[in-house]
């Protein structure tokens, strides 16, 4: 039941920072690519990391909107659909989806690997996730 309210934040918190992505090439944090990605792992702190094949996920990013359906073994698919914005190194999305949910935090991309990793907080959670350019 914990997981399905982490995958519900998760979701709507979307969904991604700073896990030590130091060798960047190009600026100091560009902003990440529209495309869409596929998850290589999440958490909500304390809890332990869930990676593929247990969690797995497509996040498919606009230069505004994304959209994120997370899978977790057992559960069912849980999706969001909202709009985004960063500076520098902060993120800060609303669901329209799930109407009223914001979430701020901090991102990072590295070039050089096309992973894409975003730290956020919704309702006192924090959501951890990475993602892998597709």
């Amino acid at each position: 039941m914990r997981h399905r309210r982490s995958l519900l934040l998760l979701a709507s918190s979307l969904t991604l920072a700073a896990l030590g992505c130091s060798d960047n090439s190009g600026p100091s944090n560009p902003p990440p690519p529209a495309g869409t990605y596929a998850l290589t792992s999440f958490r909500n702190p304390p809890n332990p990391a869930l990676t593929p094949p247990t969690a797995t996920g497509t996040l498919v990013l606009t230069a505004t909107t994304y959209d994120v359906t997370i899978n977790v073994q057992g559960q069912d698919p849980v999706t969001d659909q909202g709009n985004y914005t960063i500076s520098g190194g902060t993120w800060s999305q609303t669901s329209t989806t799930n109407q009223g949910v914001q979430s701020t935090g901090t991102f990072t991309y590295n070039q050089g690997t096309g992973v894409l990793t975003v730290d956020v907080t919704a309702f006192s959670v924090e959501t951890i996730s990475a993602w892998q350019k597709q």
